[in-house]
């Protein structure tokens, strides 16, 4: 299925919608739900035209046929959020119906992932993370491109700022605590290169990651971890997040009083998939801004070339 269609066919609410803009308190304005290509070419092309929109979209389908790279940082957002992510989410939608409003028993379904799963499954987000930006940058994955990804951190906005605001909350502060780059930094160097080989994310994403061995591949992500550690921890500085703060937020959209954090953290990563949600969008709008370029780029060379 195309970016475009995969874009248009993300729910409009329901868990994943509510769970993100829960945390607009965090990044506030950044995150609208657009659902619809042409709300993504208004916004980067400045115009709400129906024929701009119309040939955007279909120079961004003939640059997704052309080009395996856009559909390949789908896939990664998409590889992430688990199957049995989404088995237990239907799982507790059969049960209760919803998140919301009263005491309604959610969470007695959800334990907490013990500290190493847990550390794995947001260390592979983030691998996925530096994997889509690298392939619609253009770039292979390797030392440069990581130094380029923890610049262009500081220039996240929209799909992308929230998408790394969720992983800051829901992956790391609720369930590991302040200090998490830590611990998933320490949890990665005491693996065995087989507990990575055998978690199903990275197994995934393994042959998109540089080094030859498995242990070349877990230093990679290690060095992607602490290079990236600096920024997570000034974003939680400047953000002012504690768990309190953020556990006080979400008392107010979710029936989670009855929840520890770290349940909490697990329940919402078993029932959303905040990450390939945004992560779609993000790939969407990027081909919608390079669609959008070359139209431009095109109408200028005929522009010059007539006078």
């Amino acid at each position: 299925m195309s970016v475009i269609a995969t874009l248009e066919l993300l729910p409009n609410d329901g868990l994943t919608v509510t769970a993100l803009r829960s945390l607009d308190f965090v990044v506030p304005g950044e995150w609208n739900n657009t659902t619809r290509f042409e709300a993504l070419v208004a916004q980067v092309a400045g115009s709400d035209s129906p024929a701009l929109a119309a040939e955007v979209r279909r120079r961004a389908l003939a640059l997704e046929a052309n080009d395996p790279r856009w559909s390949r940082a789908m896939r990664a957002y998409q590889l992430v959020d688990t199957v049995d992510q989404m088995a237990a989410a239907t799982a507790a939608a059969s049960k209760v119906g919803s998140l919301f409003g009263g005491k309604l028993g959610f969470l007695e379904q959800f334990t907490p992932k013990p500290e190493t799963t847990q550390s794995l499954d947001a260390g592979a987000k983030l691998v996925a993370e530096l994997l889509a930006f690298g392939l619609m940058n253009g770039m292979p994955t390797g030392t440069d491109s990581l130094a380029r990804f923890v610049v262009a951190l500081g220039d996240y906005g929209k799909y992308d700022l929230m998408r790394m605001a969720s992983w800051v909350v829901y992956d790391g502060l609720l369930p590991l605590g302040p200090d998490f780059v830590r611990i998933i930094s320490t949890t990665f160097r005491e693996l065995a290169d087989s507990a990575l080989t055998d978690n199903k994310a990275f197994a995934s994403l393994a042959d998109q990651l540089p080094g030859d061995t498995a242990g070349d591949k877990r230093a990679f992500v290690i060095e992607a971890i602490d290079t990236t550690g600096e920024w997570v921890q000034s974003f939680i500085t400047d953000k002012g997040l504690t768990q309190d703060k953020v556990m006080s937020q979400l008392k107010g959209t979710f029936s989670l009083a009855e929840g520890s954090m770290d349940v909490v953290a697990a329940a919402i990563d078993a029932s959303t998939a905040y990450y390939s949600h945004t992560g779609v969008q993000t790939v969407a709008r990027g081909l919608a801004r390079q669609a959008t370029q070359e139209l431009r780029d095109e109408v200028w060379e005929r522009y010059v070339a007539g006078l």
